[in-house]
């Protein structure tokens, strides 16, 4: 619909008999799992209590940090299974700096190849987040958990560079 016809989401919903709400944001809907992927701050305080009343149980950013703050209290609150941008988002980087490992060693790797070591990617990011939110007192709150092990990652490599 986008890409051949350069339709809009609105004839979609007419062809498939699906709401749509002109000028307003999706996030009132009723749903079990919500995936922000468009902008910035798309998501306040007040959407994010839509989604938890609506019984949004899981969010996962696909976006750099499409849930403004306020949200993210809320999701935190209302303990949500909540998946910040920064690790759920990490997907994309990951399979960059796959590519350039492969350009960079001259490897040709294939499809498969890629897809599991970005699983293998994935579950060590997860497991990293959970674990630096035992570590340091708030286990299971995976915000403070993809921040501290950014953090810690970054301030051992600067470690390890001499840098500090």
């Amino acid at each position: 619909l986008k890409n051949i016809k350069r339709g809009r989401i609105k004839e979609y919903a007419e062809k498939y008999g699906v709401d749509y709400w002109e000028g307003e944001r999706p996030w009132k809907a009723e749903c079990d799992v919500a995936l922000p992927s468009a902008t910035q701050n798309e998501i306040n305080g007040n959407d994010a209590e839509m989604l938890v009343k609506n019984g949004c149980t899981c969010l996962a950013e696909g976006a750099n940090m499409p849930s403004d703050p306020d949200a993210i209290d809320v999701y935190t609150k209302s303990k949500i299974m909540y998946g910040p941008g920064k690790a759920s988002n990490a997907g994309g980087v990951a399979v960059s700096g796959l590519e350039m490992s492969q350009n960079s060693m001259r490897l040709n790797w294939t499809r498969e190849e890629v897809d599991t070591k970005l699983k293998e990617i994935m579950k060590n990011i997860h497991t990293q987040c959970i674990g630096a939110s035992r570590d340091f007192g708030c286990e299971g709150n995976y915000v403070d958990g993809a921040n501290i092990a950014g953090f810690t990652k970054v301030a051992e490599a600067m470690l390890d560079q001499g840098v500090v």
